[in-house]
């Protein structure tokens, strides 16, 4: 993961193939909803049984996982530094996850940020830049 910082035009870039992997995901969740549509579409002929439950939840799941990828988190590669709120660093089963709290309520993760040390940096370009920790 490479962050940078352009003054020029007073933006952030972030290189990582986020973009990629949630693409990938969003494909996933679809092509699960579109399993399940299929699987429940004769659910009047047949009896409810564990299989078309597992479906179910199956397509709420993923409807639920497609909605949060889709509103909640993005993929920005160029940042402007006004739509920063915060760094924000929350702890999930002993792991440290970063990620970027943005002003339209979106969150921009950045996933390979692995070590304290890469964190103490970004937190010293952020307090140069302006931005709260």
């Amino acid at each position: 993961m490479e962050i940078k910082y352009n003054e020029i035009e007073k933006s952030l870039e972030i290189k990582d193939d986020l973009k990629n992997h949630y693409f990938l995901i969003k494909i996933i969740m679809i092509l699960n909803l579109i399993s399940a549509t299929f699987q429940l579409s004769d659910i009047n002929e047949t009896e409810i049984g564990f299989i078309e439950i597992t479906f179910l939840l199956v397509g709420i799941s993923s409807l639920i996982i497609l909605c949060i990828f889709v509103f909640k988190k993005s993929t920005s590669e160029k940042i402007p530094i006004e739509k920063i709120e915060r760094l924000n660093e929350k702890t999930i089963f002993g792991k440290k996850r970063f990620s970027l709290k943005l002003s339209n309520g979106k969150n921009r993760d950045l996933t390979e940020l692995k070590t304290q040390a890469e964190f103490a940096e970004l937190k010293k370009l952020f307090s140069e830049i302006g931005i709260t920790n």
